[in-house]
């Protein structure tokens, strides 16, 4: 793909992106009902992104769309109290200084109706080499007790670095499907990415 190309086929996923995850927002679907509720969290940067550019909606919120779209699922954007540099060499010494100090960083917002999911998708990128403490705090905030959770990242190399079995063992109550997609980030911003996303979904039986 040339460089226009991708360019245009990335412009072009991340707007139905916004669309996408705007209408899906936990907020906007609480209490309803049926069986088999599904939601994917996610945690993404925006800003200046690595072998990207600058963007307005990262890599994981991208491939997350897609995973929304498909399942007609509730989303949920984990946001942090204070908002990250998007200054990508800033933003690195800062995850750096968070995983020296085991940091949890504070969430923003919250799900007030967490028991009524049945299925959690839960997205993030790596970062040097795990998941983002954030998503630390995420886990740790609920409980996922019988819950289905199925981890999926995007990352620049590093493929899952062990994140899925991290879940796992910290979720110990929860049934953990390590079969997740790890997609390098510029993939996932591509029509090829949103494939191999639906086609993951598929081969996990939905």
């Amino acid at each position: 793909m040339s460089n226009k190309n991708y360019k245009e086929n990335s412009a072009k996923n991340e707007n139905e992106a916004k669309d996408v995850l705007d209408n899906s927002k936990n907020e906007n679907t609480e209490g309803e009902t049926g069986e088999n509720k599904k939601l994917v969290a996610y945690f993404s940067v925006a800003g200046e992104v690595y072998n990207v550019g600058t963007v307005d909606v990262g890599n994981t919120a991208i491939m997350s769309s897609y995973i929304v779209d498909y399942l007609k699922a509730d989303s949920f954007e984990i946001v942090p109290v204070k908002p990250y540099t998007t200054i990508y060499k800033d933003l690195i010494e800062v995850a750096k200084e968070e995983q020296r100090n085991n940091a949890r960083p504070e969430i923003k917002n919250k799900i007030s109706n967490f028991e009524e999911y049945d299925t959690i998708f839960i997205g993030y990128p790596i970062w040097w080499g795990d998941l983002p403490p954030i998503v630390y705090t995420f886990l740790e905030e609920y409980d996922f007790s019988g819950k289905t959770v199925i981890p999926f990242n995007t990352h620049e190399g590093s493929g899952i670095s062990g994140t899925y079995d991290r879940i796992k063992n910290k979720l110990s109550n929860a049934n953990v499907n390590t079969n997740g997609l790890a997609l390098q980030g510029k993939v996932s911003r591509t029509d090829d990415g949103k494939s191999e996303t639906i086609n993951w979904l598929k081969n996990l039986g939905y």
